[in-house]
């Protein structure tokens, strides 16, 4: 999947896509060059945090998706541009930042890795207090999942 597609391409080759990009955007673009790499490693540390968000109960995904289309779209547009057309974490960022849903598939795997991983802890830790907090986290999380807009699927299936 090209980035021209998902989002497109301002003319400083800066990802662009819709009201979430446009803030991204605001400002003078990239930063002064000592900060650069500072925003880039910030940027995979974000990447890092996101990835194991996927699997680790109340670790977020996708804020952390933001932060580094932030920090990259500060410091690398080459690094943001990657971020937005890799296989796994760039639909879930296309489709959350443009377009503001997921699409079944997606919402189904956010919600099985959510309540596997959530499941897990949930049986692991000793505290009933902390596991029924847990419970309502995840709840809490999964209803906002499922209030998102339920994008096509690729291929219109």
């Amino acid at each position: 999947m090209e980035i021209e597609v998902m989002c497109g391409i301002d003319s400083k080759n800066r990802v662009k896509c819709g009201d979430v990009a446009a803030k991204l955007e605001s400002g003078d673009g990239l930063v002064a060059a000592p900060f650069r790499p500072l925003l880039m490693m910030l940027g995979w540390l974000a990447i890092a945090m996101g990835s194991a968000g996927v699997v680790v109960p109340l670790l977020p995904t996708v804020p952390f998706l933001l932060l580094a289309a932030f920090c990259f779209s500060r410091s690398s547009p080459r690094l943001q541009r990657w971020l937005f057309e890799h296989r796994v974490l760039g639909p879930y960022l296309h489709n959350f930042v443009s377009r503001k849903g997921l699409t079944r598939t997606q919402l189904q795997r956010c919600l099985l890795g959510k309540w596997l991983g959530m499941g897990i802890a949930i049986l692991l830790v000793p505290l009933w207090s902390v596991k029924v907090l847990l419970l309502a986290i995840a709840t809490g999380v999964s209803v906002y999942l499922m209030r998102l807009k339920r994008l096509p699927e690729p291929g219109g299936y």
